[in-house]
Order: C-alpha cells, then sequence, then structure tokens
C-alpha cells in the first residue's frame, strides 16, 4: 500500500517561483481543457447506482466506488500542439515506414526490433536488446501518447523528442540522424511522402560538383557506366557520412566520437537543414504512434454496465455493457484494488496511472539499494534537450508542455523515481518494472504484498509502503482483475507491420514554414 505525502509537481521535479505561478496554473488549466470539451463529462464521473452492484462490491464505501466510476470512459486523446502534423495521416504514413525499416540502424534493427506488434509493442525482454543489452526495460508504446511524460524516468516530454533517442544510442540503434535524412532523401518513396507534408528537401542537402567540376577527359570508347560512376565519385554528398553531435560531454564510444567529428565538419548551414528535416521526420514518428491506441478492455463494459450507460464510445470494440465483462474472482479483485490493496494511490483514472514519479525501494544491482538515479537525471536532459517542447524546434514553445519544462527543477528526492506505468494491458506486457525484474503479474503482487526485495527509503522518499498481507485468494483475484485492464489484439492496420499504402498527394510548395525559409527562423531564434 502507498500512501504519498508530496504534491505531484514535486514528484514531477517542478519548482515554480511566485513570478510566474500565475501563468503556469493558467496554462496548466489551458493544457487540461485541450483534451478536448468531451472531455469534461469525464472529469466527473457519473455516479454508480449501488443497486447495481454485484455482490464483490456490495461492501465498499462509496469513496472506493466513486474511484471504481473513473475507470471508464476514457477522455479523447489530446492534442500534441508541439506537432503541427500530429494528427496528419500522411505524416502517420511515413512515421509507420520508418517504424520499420531496418536500414536506419547499421546493424539491421529497427524501432519493431524493441517495439513488437506481436508482443504488444514491446520485446517481452526483461532488458531491451538492440546493438547490446540496454540498462532497462523497453516499455510498450500502445497508448504512449496519453502519457504527459515517457521513459521509464520521463526524460522526454513528447513522442516526437522521444523518437531520436534510440535511433542515435549506440546501444539500441546506433544510428544517426544524417543517415536518417539520407534514407528519406534517397528512397523515391519515402522522399515523395515527406515532400507532399513538408515541402522540398532544403537544397542544402542535395549532391553537387565537387570543385573538381566536371568528369576528367575521358577516351571517347569510355563506356557510359565508367562515365557514371567517375560523375558519382565527384559529387558531393553532404550526407554521405553518419553524422551527429554527442548529446552531452563524458565518456564516447569511439564510433560516437568519429560521428561527432564528421557533424563539427559540416558547416552551420547543412548541420541546421538536416536537423530541420530530421525534426519533420521524428514529427512523422509521433504522428503514427498517436493512433498506437488500445481498444476497450472488459473493465470498460464492466463500469459501462454499473453505470447503466453504452461502452466508450471512442473505443471501436463495439461489445456492449456487460457485470459479466468481469467474473467473480476479478470483481473480488477490484474491490481490493480500490480499498485495502491501496493500488489507487498510485493507479487511478481510466488510464490506470497518476502521470508522476514514485520511488518504491526497489534494490540496484548491489542487492542493497536503489542505485539508478532515474528521474533525478531526467530532469537536466529534458531542460538541456533541443528538442523539447520548449525548443526552437517546437511547433508551441510558449504552449502549456513548454512552461512544464521551463519549471522543472533537480532536486535530491527524485533520485530513483520512475514513472507510474499505465496498468491498462498490462498482462499482455511482460516483464515488469523498469529493469524488468518481475517475469511475472505474480510476482508483482508478491512483492507489494510482502515487501521482499525492497530497501528502506531515506528521509527523502515521498511515500511509505506498508505489507498488505493478502491470502493466496486474495492475490489471485488482484491477478484476475489486472488480466481484465487488456484487451484483445486489435485490428487495427496502423497494429501491423504492412499495411495499403497512402494515396499519392501533391507535393505542396515550399512555405515560411518548411525547407529553408524555416531554417532561416531557426536559425534567428
Amino acid at each position: 500500500m502507498c500512501k504519498n505525502t508530496e504534491s505531484p509537481n514535486v514528484r514531477s521535479g517542478m519548482s515554480i517561483s511566485n513570478n510566474t505561478f500565475a501563468r503556469v496554473i493558467a496554462l496548466l488549466c489551458a493544457l487540461l481543457c485541450a483534451r478536448a470539451s468531451a472531455a469534461l463529462t469525464v472529469c466527473v464521473a457519473p455516479p454508480i447506482d449501488r443497486a447495481r452492484l454485484p455482490a464483490e462490491l456490495s461492501t465498499l464505501t462509496d469513496e472506493e466506488i466513486a474511484r471504481i466510476a473513473k475507470m471508464s470512459p476514457r477522455a479523447p486523446l489530446a492534442a500534441d500542439p508541439t506537432n503541427r502534423v500530429a494528427d496528419d495521416v500522411r505524416a502517420a504514413h511515413l512515421g509507420h515506414a520508418l517504424f520499420f525499416d531496418t536500414r536506419l540502424s547499421p546493424a539491421g534493427i529497427s524501432c519493431a526490433t524493441c517495439h513488437d506488434p506481436a508482443h504488444a509493442f514491446t520485446d517481452q525482454r526483461a532488458l531491451a536488446r538492440g546493438v547490446a543489452v540496454a540498462r532497462r526495460n523497453a516499455p510498450s508504446v500502445i497508448d504512449a501518447a496519453r502519457r504527459r511524460w515517457l521513459g521509464w524516468d520521463g526524460k522526454f516530454d513528447s513522442l516526437w523528442s522521444q523518437a531520436l533517442s534510440p535511433l542515435e544510442n549506440p546501444v539500441e540503434m546506433g544510428g544517426d540522424r544524417t543517415t536518417l535524412v539520407r534514407i528519406v532523401r534517397d528512397d523515391p518513396s519515402l522522399c515523395a511522402s515527406y515532400e507532399s507534408i513538408f515541402g522540398a528537401m532544403p537544397a542544402t542537402l542535395g549532391r553537387s560538383l565537387d570543385a573538381v567540376g566536371s568528369p576528367r577527359d575521358q577516351s571517347r570508347d569510355q563506356s557510359h557506366d565508367q562515365l557514371h560512376d567517375q560523375l558519382h565519385d565527384q559529387l558531393h554528398d553532404p550526407l554521405r557520412e553518419p553524422a551527429r553531435p554527442l548529446p552531452r560531454a563524458g565518456s564516447a564510444l569511439e564510433q560516437e566520437k568519429a560521428h561527432e567529428r564528421r557533424w563539427n565538419e559540416l558547416d552551420t548551414p547543412t548541420r541546421d537543414a538536416i536537423n530541420l528535416v530530421a525534426v519533420n521526420i521524428l514529427k512523422c514518428f509521433g504522428a503514427y504512434q498517436r493512433l498506437l491506441i488500445s481498444e476497450a478492455a472488459p473493465i470498460d463494459s464492466f463500469v459501462a454496465a454499473l453505470k447503466g450507460s453504452t461502452i466508450d464510445a471512442s473505443a471501436t470494440d463495439a461489445r456492449a455493457a456487460n457485470l459479466d465483462a468481469l467474473n467473480p474472482s476479478a470483481r473480488r479483485g477490484l474491490a481490493l484494488f480500490v480499498s485495502r490493496a491501496g493500488c489507487t494511490q498510485c493507479h487511478r483514472g481510466a488510464n490506470f496511472t497518476d502521470d508522476e514519479f514514485h520511488n518504491i525501494g526497489l534494490v540496484g544491482a548491489n542487492g542493497r539499494v536503489p542505485d539508478d538515479r532515474a528521474r533525478l537525471d531526467a530532469i537536466e536532459f529534458v531542460k538541456s534537450n533541443p528538442f523539447n517542447a520548449a525548443g526552437v524546434f517546437s511547433d508551441a514553445p510558449d504552449a502549456a508542455m513548454g512552461e512544464m519544462v521551463r519549471a522543472l527543477r533537480r532536486s535530491p528526492e527524485l533520485f530513483g523515481q520512475f514513472r507510474t506505468p499505465s496498468l491498462r494491458g498490462v498482462a499482455q506486457t511482460p516483464p515488469y518494472m523498469h529493469d524488468g525484474r518481475f517475469a511475472t503479474l505474480a510476482d508483482v503482487v508478491h512483492f507489494y504484498d510482502t515487501l521482499q526485495g525492497s530497501a528502506p527509503l531515506g528521509h527523502h522518499g515521498e511515500s511509505v509502503l506498508v505489507q498488505l498481507q493478502l491470502s493466496e485468494t486474495e492475490r489471485a483475484d488482484l491477478i484476475a482483475f489486472l488480466s481484465s485492464l487488456s484487451t484483445t489484439p486489435t485490428s487495427s492496420p496502423w497494429f501491423r507491420s504492412s499495411m495499403a499504402p497512402l494515396p499519392a498527394s501533391p507535393k505542396h510548395e515550399a512555405t515560411d514554414q518548411t525547407t529553408d525559409k524555416t531554417i532561416e527562423r531557426l536559425r534567428i531564434k
């Protein structure tokens, strides 16, 4: 059982000075309102008539019943003002194609290697495995668009900014932004898709003749292929070699140092153009992942029946409201979840998460104390990230999310804090925790029940865990309820590796929102 003792802002790392407090509060209110006017109807859950309660829930208090009422339906997906193509289907198609493209990595690894649709967009490994073994578990990207912060430590504030990190991480994909841009430029289909959305590629990134000029004099009988090869060798291609900056000072692999040397050799206009096109592509990744939304689960049918209403109208699942959607064991587990087990302290609402950060005392590799700095280091990363919501590449740097980034502050209590994951679909995404230490839901329930494998939290701890002392039947009931938060595989084509191509659309003219004029605008900022 978890008892919270600090405010959500402290858990996120936000520290707001008096002179900006009013502005931030106003912007946060705007952010909540931006989740669509329809969401206002679900902020206050309709009451549940006690006459409809099955026997397993009949002893719950009014407050506990209200917690159940808030579990469904989900609010409409919030807009992402930082990404102007967030809901552009053309961008989603391009993002989908690249998500499964193994050319982005010199090791032949794609995003889908660790986020496999066959495994609910995870890899079902304890630690993600790309070029090498990572230090954390690969979370599912299903419903990631509903998260306020992304990554186990929350070091990303948007889907599009997050997409660059695994691409350039030498342990994950080992790629670079320059190669990403070259792949899109040189693939006729991908380039046509890109230019239909953003306009022509910047002229700076085109091939051009070297200073030597035209091909060297050759005999008249030189073959066409030889002449072509010679001409190709004399073309200057700014994207020919992998290149990228290092994200921060410190130790780096030789490959990373080589990439940075080549990046520094490029002139400023070329680097700016690469960043611009790379960001546009990243925003297509974001547009695609916004379509990876789970369908209604048995819990939605059950709650709808309790309310005497229909199932979530935004879901594609057509099942009717049904009290039998949860079996008696799952109903007993639900009763425990909202009452004695205290799960709703962190896993609450229709998304089953508070979207905050907690240190639950999981011991580190040394077997004694937590050793992953987690949210403490993430604050510095997200604030310094040039692709954050407040940065020059954001399409709404002064919107609420940008203000939240600017308000972040590091503080000691953030050490070891990880983001509360959503429990929707949890039965489909083993193993569990940030390092995949628990293979099954039974292992997770056992930990919270007994606290075996936990370390005492220091004076900076923001929560208190107590043993639950559950019976074997109660543990099984909790697992049955957690399983009711998952749905059957969706029929959506976005959840498959291949889909019908988007019909061709005409290339639009470059505007001040794209290409060379945008580069100049960013440089001025």
